[in-house]
């Protein structure tokens, strides 16, 4: 399997890469606990595709050492978009942990923390499978806008982990439905 990095080389996406890397050292060597999500999750969990921003995932009490970190580090925060930009212009956004993860939803994002929620990939702390599926459909589940990229990137890990309904027993209650019935699809086309 090609790994996430060697996929945004030859997207030529290098950037982004090194800004997960950066972001992610920057962090862990702070002590805060962080894990990535989105695309960039997508990708770590065999997916492969491009994106534009980092999203990463921390808790409420760490948001203002984060802001801190990140402003020291020379990232510009922009107010309106509520996000970070690197001096290139990559965004870094933030998930907040324990808010929902998409309107409507009973699901909430995971805590950055423990086996149940983070794993290690390529040598990063990212959101674990069911995690980010959830997230993915709850957001997409949320907004109608968000649902073709949010439940294609599903569908897609679905096809390449060859994940069947019975994966559904690790997911919100509220999403196994959903879930189920993209294994299906998944697998009739």
């Amino acid at each position: 399997m090609v790994g996430a990095r060697q996929v945004y080389a030859m997207l030529g996406n290098e950037s982004l890469w090194e800004l997960a890397v950066q972001s992610h050292s920057l962090l862990s060597e702070s002590e805060i606990p962080h894990s990535i999500c989105g695309g960039v999750a997508v990708c770590l969990h065999g997916y492969q595709r491009n994106t534009t921003d980092l999203d990463l995932i921390i808790c409420p009490s760490d948001v203002a050492r984060v802001k801190q970190l990140m402003a020291d580090s020379g990232h510009l925060w922009n107010e309106a978009a509520r996000e970070f930009r690197t001096t290139g212009g990559l965004a870094i956004q933030f998930l907040i942990a324990g808010e929902k993860a998409g309107r409507d939803s009973e699901v909430t994002v995971p805590e950055p923390i423990g086996e149940a929620n983070v794993e290690q990939k390529e040598g990063l702390a990212v959101v674990n499978l069911a995690r980010l599926i959830e997230m993915k459909l709850a957001c997409g589940l949320g907004s109608l806008r968000r649902t073709y990229k949010d439940f294609a990137d599903v569908v897609e890990l679905i096809a390449i982990r060859n994940l069947n309904s019975s994966f559904a027993r690790h997911l919100h209650k509220s999403l196994r439905g959903t879930f189920k019935e993209l294994v299906k699809r998944a697998s009739s086309s």
